[in-house]
């Protein structure tokens, strides 16, 4: 179609809202797109007001990241966690606890309780398996008792010397004072 009909300041007006309306529209899409890319995990709470979801923690793909936010929010909400493996979520039945567990490595994992109280507060880390990054020693959440506020846990070490892997089932109390979180890596 030939422009040349149009006197010079309409067709330099009309160039520059055509180009103004196509990066209008392209910055539009790069937003939608960046808006709507899905989570890697999401972990929604039995009670749907929270979800846990993890993306990738590094721009080639690697690594996890675990934030907590409102269900359905667009916002990114809280960050929880960050490791360079991989990372795992479980809530407890009354929704008022989300157990972290990171796998820092193949040979490790972790377990970290967060209490999450209302929509508005932040998670509070309320529990943490002892010695953290023990080397051959996984650490899973197997269930939860809300009414004595515990959570159960399994324990599996491989010996060094033998090889052999054993399991123990660990009851664990879920605290009240808000513990120290070590910086994610």
């Amino acid at each position: 179609m030939s422009l040349a009909w149009l006197p010079r300041h309409a067709l330099a007006t009309y160039l520059f809202l055509v180009r103004s309306m196509r990066a209008l529209v392209a910055a539009v899409a790069i937003f939608l797109t960046a808006d709507a890319l899905p989570a890697e995990h999401q972990f929604l709470s039995p009670n749907g007001k929270f979800e846990a979801y993890t993306t990738p923690a590094d721009d080639d793909g690697t690594g996890m990241k675990l934030y907590l936010r409102h269900a359905n929010a667009r916002e990114s909400g809280v960050l929880l966690r960050q490791t360079n493996r991989w990372i795992d979520a479980k809530w407890s039945p009354d929704s008022r606890f989300v157990a972290v567990i990171d796998h820092p490595d193949g040979h490790i994992s972790d377990v970290y309780v967060f209490g999450v109280a209302t929509a508005d507060a932040g998670p509070t880390l309320l529990y943490h398996t002892p010695d953290l990054h023990s080397y051959d020693v996984k650490w899973e959440v197997a269930g939860w008792d809300e009414s004595r506020r515990e959570v159960v846990l399994d324990k599996e070490v491989k010996h060094e010397t033998s090889g052999r892997i054993t399991h123990e089932k660990i009851v664990a109390r879920i605290g009240t004072d808000p513990l120290e979180l070590k910086p994610t890596d």
